[in-house]
């Protein structure tokens, strides 16, 4: 009976735990990106360096605060509602996909150039940001 009563006292303390850091912990203890000094780069530069030797790549951008600038190919929304865009070149091979922090639809068109500020989380088919926020 003690058994019993110990393993659902570990199993009560276990689903707390994960519910105060899923729903209390995780909403107030973000990163905060925009106050992070930055590494200022193109989103063709960025690319490339990915392309061109990842590892290399990840030891200077992976969880770091970017600042990208580059001509937006796409705009759209990802499964949460927040704005994606795809900015880059055209043609690449490999461009830089942003998740915006906001879902309110922002004033720049496709085509147009744009800066976005957030952390890089590495190369997936593009390099990936997230928590962008626009300059």
């Amino acid at each position: 009976m003690k058994k019993v009563i110990f393993i659902i006292v570990i199993i009560l303390a276990v689903a707390a735990s994960v519910y105060y850091y899923t729903f209390v912990y995780s909403k107030t203890h973000h990163r905060d990106a925009q106050a992070e000094a930055s590494v200022i780069i193109t989103a063709d530069s960025l690319s490339a360096a990915y392309q061109t030797d990842e590892q290399k790549a990840n030891t200077k951008y992976l969880n770091k605060a970017v600042e990208v600038t580059g001509t937006i190919l796409s705009i759209d929304k990802d499964q949460a509602n927040h704005i994606t865009i795809l900015i880059g070149k055209a043609d690449a091979f490999s461009n830089v996909s942003i998740t915006l922090s906001t879902t309110q639809p922002i004033a720049q068109k496709v085509g147009e150039t744009i800066t976005v500020k957030g952390v890089c989380t590495g190369n997936l088919s593009d390099v990936i940001i997230n928590e962008g926020v626009i300059k």
